[in-house]
């Protein structure tokens, strides 16, 4: 028993640190910095790959987490009520929320813009002024979906990392 709750555990935290760190690099370093170079120019960063390491990263942190939650609590009103279960039940929420933004809204709608930038490049010409409405629509929905996964994730690592010390 105690083998598996050490394997679950850093599976958990490794996969965490690279799933928050990505979300967090996106969206604090690298997407700025790309938007100030000018419209367009997140086509030359490869999403598709970004976004399925962070699904996967993502999908082992949660499943990783809730095994050890059950493992751990037993679902006991006693542990999830004391101050340890409290700190670690909202970080758990916070972070199945982040998990399944980035899986029915960020992740989709990062695939979504792939698919229309080739469409787009394909075409060989000046993109349609429908094309660019539905790429505006897009991006400002990857921008929000983004923003909020990032921001539930990193409160999840907040909340767990602190929550023995409550």
């Amino acid at each position: 028993m105690q083998l598996i709750l050490i394997i679950l555990r850093l599976i958990h935290i490794v996969a965490g640190a690279f799933w928050v760190g990505s979300a967090l690099m996106l969206a604090l370093v690298i997407l700025p910095g790309l938007r100030k170079t000018g419209p367009g120019s997140e086509r030359h960063l490869p999403m598709a790959k970004i976004s399925q390491a962070m699904g996967i990263s993502s999908l082992l942190t949660t499943v990783a987490g809730l095994l050890l939650y059950w493992l751990v609590s037993g679902f006991s009103w006693a542990w999830i009520s004391s101050p340890l279960g409290i700190g670690l039940t909202l970080g758990s929420l916070a972070g199945i929320a982040a998990f399944l933004l980035g899986t029915f809204s960020t992740g989709p709608t990062s695939g979504k813009i792939a698919a229309l930038g080739a469409q787009m490049q394909a075409a060989g010409g000046p993109p349609q002024p429908e094309q660019l409405a539905e790429m505006g629509r897009l991006q400002a929905k990857l921008a929000s979906s983004s923003k909020w996964s990032t921001i539930l994730a990193t409160a999840a690592l907040a909340l767990m990392a602190v929550a023995r010390y409550l």
